[in-house]
């Protein structure tokens, strides 16, 4: 009889937003034990928001400055060894057309050594007008 091992964590969560309204969602990541995962390791966190052909409309991420469609400063990982990650949008880098996309969202310890990449989430982001 297989037996059978995954390493995927990453639950399927659809999402509905409205466009250009401001954009909020905590999440608290726990694990099947009711204890909630320990991501303070990992600096950057990004949700990326997808169209049917595969470009990239909108990346919200903890990192740094720049423009559209990358909208920066906008994931909050500071309590990240509780388990919470915030994502807190602006009205106005949420002028997205009405539509369904995919997102996914993820988490990387970008130490040189370690490098790890997990995906916490992933699944419909839907822009209703």
């Amino acid at each position: 009889m297989a037996q059978q091992i995954t390493s995927d964590i990453a639950t399927e969560v659809d999402i509905t937003a409205r466009k250009s309204d401001s954009f909020y969602l905590k999440l608290t990541l726990t694990k099947e034990d009711g204890s909630v995962y320990d991501f303070s390791a990992y600096e950057l966190a990004e949700m990326t928001i997808k169209n049917s052909s595969g470009s990239e409309l909108r990346i919200f991420t903890t990192a740094g400055s720049g423009s559209l469609p990358t909208v920066h400063s906008t994931i909050n990982v500071n309590n990240a060894n509780l388990g919470i990650l915030i994502i807190d949008v602006a009205g106005g880098n949420m002028s997205i057309p009405q539509s369904i996309y995919s997102y996914k969202l993820t988490i990387t310890d970008t130490t040189p050594v370690v490098n790890q990449k997990i995906t916490l989430m992933y699944g419909k982001f839907k822009v209703t007008d």
